[in-house]
Order: C-alpha cells, then sequence, then structure tokens
C-alpha cells in the first residue's frame, strides 16, 4: 500500500498550477536497421536518417581551432570514465572528428593515435552533420559537424549509442512504427489523459528524496499503465515500448556522457529528465503523433533507465540489449502495485486539470486532416528526387534534415513545413536543400524488390533548374541555385514536365 502521508504530499504537490517548460532541445535520432538496432523508426527504409529539431538558439561555442582542440583534449581525459558508461560504449581509444567548416577538423582517439591533432580548413567528404563510419583508416570513426550549439557535444554522445545499437541490442518483438495511426486508439482522450498522468507520476517519482518511496510511486506508475494498455491496440504498445528501447536508453546514455564530459553531478543530470518529463509536449510544433509517439517516449524511456539505475537492477543493460522493453525490466525487478494503491496514486492527481490542459491537443488531433496531396498543393512547382533502395544494402544512403516541426500524413509520409535544411547522400549523388517545404514518402517495398523512396521539395516555379534535361545523364550534372545544391551521377534519370521534374538515383 501506499502510505497516506505520501499520497497527501503528492496532493499537496500538484495544489499548485503544473509548470510546463516549452521545448527547446535539440533532438536527434538515427535509423532502425529493419527492427534491430536504431533508432528512428521500423520504416521498412534504407537509408540512414537523422533529423534534428531545433527551437531557440543557445550560445555558440567550437568554432575557433583553442576550443575545437580544447574540446578533444576533454574527450581524451575522460575516454576512460565514458566506456563505463554502458559496457562496450565508447571505446577508451574510440575514433572521431569534431568539425567546424571554417575552421577546420580535429581527429582524435585511434584516428590519431599521438593524440589531437587539427588539420585546418574544408574537410573532404563531408555531407551530413554527423556520420558514424567516417573514413579515416580507422574503423567506426565518429564525426561531428559543430553547429555552435551547447549541446552538440550531447548529440555526439547520444548517435554514436545508436551506432553501438546497431551491433549489440537485438530487439525480439514486433516494433511498431515511426508513429501510429490515431485510428488504431479508440479512446483518443482518455489515451492522452493516460500518459499525461504517466509524465506527471514519472517527474515525481525522480524527484522523490526516499528511495523506498522513489520505488513504491514506481510500482503505481506500472500498475497505470498497464491499466492504460488495456485494450490498446498490440501495434501502440509495441511502438511506445521499442521507442523507449532505443530512444529512451540513447537518451540515457548520451546524457551520461555529457555530464561526465561537462561536469555536471548525478542529481543535475537527474533535474535534466524531470525537465524533459515536463515540457509541454501537446504544444509543441509539430503533429499530436510526432509528440506523442516519438518525443514524448524519449523522456520516459530516459527516465525508466534512470529508475533501474536507482534500484541498482542486477545486469539490467544486458537485459535491454537483448530486446527486453524497459518498463517490462522494471516490471520484472519490483512488480505491480496493486489496484487500490495504484487508484489512490491516480486520485492524488487533479483530473481536472490534466482533461482542461490535454483538451486543446486532443481537439486538434481529432480534426486533422493534410494529406500528402493537399500538402503537395501548397507550392506551384517541385522536384522530386526518387530513391531506388534495398534493406540488405551494406552501404545505404543518408538523408538528414533540421525541421521546425514535422508531421506524420501516414506511417510511410512525413511532412516537412518550412524545414531548415534537408541533405541526402546517395553514391555520388547528393542534394542539399534550404528552408523548403518537404515530403518525404517511404512505402515498403514490394516482394523482395527495392524501396522506391520520394523526396519532394515544393518550389516557386521550375527556374533554375534548366540544367536538368529528359532522359538518361550521360555525364555528371551538377546544380548549384540560391538554397539547392544538387548533384547527378551519370545515369540518373530525369523526367520534365510543366510543374515537376522528378530525379531517379539508382
Amino acid at each position: 500500500m501506499i502510505p497516506a502521508p505520501l499520497l497527501a504530499d503528492l496532493r499537496r504537490r500538484h495544489a499548485a498550477p503544473l509548470q510546463h517548460q516549452r521545448w527547446t532541445e535539440h533532438s536527434s535520432l538515427l535509423p532502425d536497421r529493419q527492427g534491430s538496432a536504431g533508432a528512428l523508426s521500423t520504416w521498412p527504409i534504407g537509408l540512414a536518417i537523422s533529423a534534428i529539431l531545433v527551437l531557440g538558439a543557445p550560445a555558440a561555442h567550437g568554432q575557433d581551432r583553442a576550443e575545437l582542440v580544447g574540446m578533444a583534449e576533454r574527450l581524451e581525459a575522460y575516454a576512460d570514465q565514458l566506456s563505463r558508461v554502458w559496457p562496450g560504449y565508447w571505446p577508451p581509444d574510440q575514433p572521431y572528428i569534431l568539425y567546424a567548416p571554417d575552421t577546420g577538423a580535429v581527429f582524435g582517439g585511434a584516428a590519431s593515435p599521438q593524440g589531437p591533432s587539427f588539420r585546418p580548413g574544408p574537410l573532404a567528404g563531408v555531407t551530413s552533420t554527423f556520420a558514424t563510419d567516417f573514413p579515416t583508416g580507422a574503423p567506426d570513426t565518429v564525426l561531428l559537424t559543430l553547429s555552435g550549439r551547447d549541446d552538440d557535444v550531447s548529440t555526439l554522445f547520444h548517435e554514436q549509442f545508436h551506432d553501438f545499437q546497431e551491433d549489440r541490442f537485438r530487439w525480439q518483438s514486433e516494433s511498431g512504427s515511426e508513429y501510429v495511426d490515431l485510428s488504431l486508439i479508440g479512446d483518443l482522450e482518455a489515451f492522452t489523459f493516460g500518459v499525461e498522468l504517466e509524465l506527471r507520476l514519472l517527474a515525481d517519482i525522480l524527484v522523490e528524496d526516499d528511495a523506498a518511496t522513489r520505488r513504491e510511486l514506481a510500482r503505481a506508475y506500472l500498475a497505470l499503465r498497464r491499466e492504460r494498455e488495456r485494450g490498446m491496440d498490440a501495434l501502440v504498445v509495441s511502438t511506445e515500448r521499442h521507442r523507449e528501447w532505443t530512444e529512451g536508453t540513447a537518451e540515457y546514455a548520451g546524457r551520461q556522457a555529457s555530464a561526465l564530459f561537462t561536469g555536471r553531478s548525478d542529481e543535475q543530470l537527474r533535474d535534466d529528465l524531470v525537465s524533459m518529463l515536463r515540457r509541454d509536449l501537446l504544444f509543441r510544433p509539430g503533429d499530436y503523433a510526432a509528440n506523442v509517439f516519438r518525443w514524448r517516449l524519449y523522456a520516459t524511456g530516459a527516465a525508466l533507465a534512470w529508475l533501474l539505475d536507482d534500484l541498482e537492477v542486477p545486469d539490467w543493460r544486458t537485459a535491454i540489449e537483448g530486446g527486453t522493453p524497459l518498463d517490462l525490466a522494471l516490471e520484472q525487478a519490483i512488480g505491480l502495485a496493486d489496484p487500490v494503491s495504484a487508484a489512490d496514486v491516480r486520485a492524488s492527481y487533479d483530473a481536472r486539470d490534466i482533461r482542461a490542459a490535454i483538451a486543446p491537443a486532443v481537439d486538434l488531433a481529432r480534426s486533422a486532416g493534410l494529406d500528402a496531396s493537399s500538402f503537395l498543393a501548397r507550392a506551384p512547382a517541385r522536384l522530386v528526387i526518387e530513391l531506388e533502395v534495398y534493406l540488405d544494402d551494406p552501404e545505404p544512403g543518408e538523408l538528414y534534415f533540421n525541421a521546425p516541426a514535422m508531421t506524420p500524413l501516414s506511417r510511410d509520409t512525413l511532412a516537412l513545413p518550412d524545414a531548415e535544411w534537408l541533405s541526402i547522400n546517395a553514391g555520388s549523388s547528393s542534394l542539399r536543400v534550404e528552408r523548403r517545404s518537404i515530403l518525404i514518402e517511404m512505402p515498403p517495398p514490394e516482394g523482395s524488390g527495392p524501396s522506391i523512396q520520394r523526396v519532394s521539395i515544393l518550389l516557386p516555379s521550375l527556374s533554375g533548374l534548366e540544367g536538368l534535361r529528359p532522359g538518361r545523364l550521360e555525364a555528371a550534372v551538377e546544380v548549384d541555385m540560391e538554397g539547392l545544391t544538387l548533384r547527378l551521377a551519370a545515369g540518373a534519370i530525369v523526367e520534365v514536365n510543366d510543374t515537376t521534374i522528378t530525379v531517379r538515383v539508382r
């Protein structure tokens, strides 16, 4: 049973209006490799994808030689501690490159065994913000292009953990999709109420000082989560678990590593996780499904990992690597609260306050009706890049984007209204586009054939693309215009009509 004084304390905490924080986090992710270890989704894709959603303007750093070298020397100094964040992650000689395009690059770890070495000027071969196997002669060299943001190093550690997951993590269940078709959720208001309640409870668990109380509240959290899951479509449950298993663990390990690197205390790391849980997800830019089935699960997964550490659950990392979802690992360790105790904890939260908080987002989600055709109709012209992608390609192409918001239109289609930039690297062909709205379509392959994946860039006209003439390219072609740089290898096929240019890259 939950002690009565604890329930009274929870009621006192909740008597004041909840102060949500607006989302200003730099969030990054890498792809799922056919449902095993990555992190973006189980879209049937062969592209390595990273999405970076950025709001706010943190202070710049790491943009001159002294700062670059200083960051590298700090990585070297903390290499042994970083290697203990998760066994096998970030080995002491992890090869890396820190790159500032206007300054140069610092090579470290096994990429520069004699110590960090600086090379001035542009670095050839850099086509994206992050790479996990940049060619240096040292396998698995991780490259980070610094943006000048305070959380550049967090990005480095988070994304490198995804590369580690590809080698070590093995998911054993259905992994769900990147997002969930909301029609699978019979009562959207009840579902949203449940996840909002769970976020608030998890935050309260992490700030609780007494270890025994944290344990009892965690048991109540699990019981309330099981109550919400009862009768839900299995795909919804598996999507939540898979997202926590991939992104939640990467968020936790990345933040642990970043805290070591920056000298932040364990208490500050915990406070960072609490801030994630208390962010106003339902009102940040983007679609309901993106916020609830992507960004929420970074926070809940990281919080569950923190609890597994806090409760000193033996060998929990090994269990997670083998495919056990975080919530099930916690349940196996501490069990569920009894129904009466769980109901008491639920009653300690103001249900009317929660319903009022979620109502606008739920109403908007119910009324949303944007589809791919209406999104494409927002502009009179477009450039379409079609990529023939095989799931077993040992060297998949890469797609990165930075967008203030993104809206899933279906399981296989993602709209990026007013994206800051998008880049594609596919063999000898590449694209960089800035400040345009973009539609990404990634349908599953038919049978054993490839998936034809499509990126549509909305344009005011086709002016500037006259060099793209119909037919198969006999030689490489480059197009460089304001906000768009396109390089096509020989063999690409171009189709042109009055409003659309389609380029097929094989």
